[in-house]
């Protein structure tokens, strides 16, 4: 119990860091996020990433966003995905689903819904992250998913520059249908 606390403090102290205006405390706060940190510091680094533009600790923070290696940041990453306006930032989220390689297959509608509702460049994240996921894949996420892309093709067509980047996902999608149980 008093580790649990002592390492709640600790985390608290670095989340307060994570948001200090002074450079060097930012940078050494993000050398600890390394060493020190758990899944509770993610939306600081985004909070870094948008109010220090063209700054060497947003580089940091987009790194160690990249290079995450617990589960347990998932809801935190989905958190961001589903709620935040900044496409830069959704396409990081999705870029740090593929390249830490987390398995989020559940939540497979969700990438479809970031790839329908955001740029090209997001959809094509999407895709990669849809094409890389291993199952077992449940039904209502699959037809959830389904779903967000007709409503999708409904609406749009053929020229919209995402369209192809779709079709594949709609693809992909009746691949993982033919896998469930």
């Amino acid at each position: 119990m008093e580790a649990e606390k002592k390492q709640n403090k600790l985390i608290d102290d670095l989340i307060q860091d994570l948001s200090s205006k002074d450079p060097k405390i930012l940078t050494s706060a993000l050398k600890r996020v390394r060493s020190k940190g758990n899944e509770k510091v993610i939306p600081s680094l985004f909070n870094i990433i948008e109010s220090n533009p063209e700054s060497k600790l947003v580089d940091e923070a987009k790194s160690i966003i990249l290079e995450l290696k617990s589960t347990a940041s998932i809801p935190y990453l989905l958190e961001v995905l589903e709620n935040h306006n900044n496409s830069e930032i959704r396409e990081l989220v999705l870029s740090s689903f593929w390249q830490t390689g987390f398995n989020a297959h559940q939540h497979i509608d969700k990438f479809v819904t970031a790839a329908t509702k955001g740029s090209y460049m997001e959809a094509f994240e999407a895709y990669t992250v849809i094409d890389n996921l291993e199952g077992p894949f449940e039904e209502e996420s699959i037809m959830e998913a389904q779903l967000v892309l007709k409503t999708y093709f409904s609406a749009n067509n053929d020229e919209d520059e995402k369209f192809a980047i779709l079709k594949n996902i709609a693809k992909q999608l009746a691949n993982y249908e033919l896998t469930i149980q």
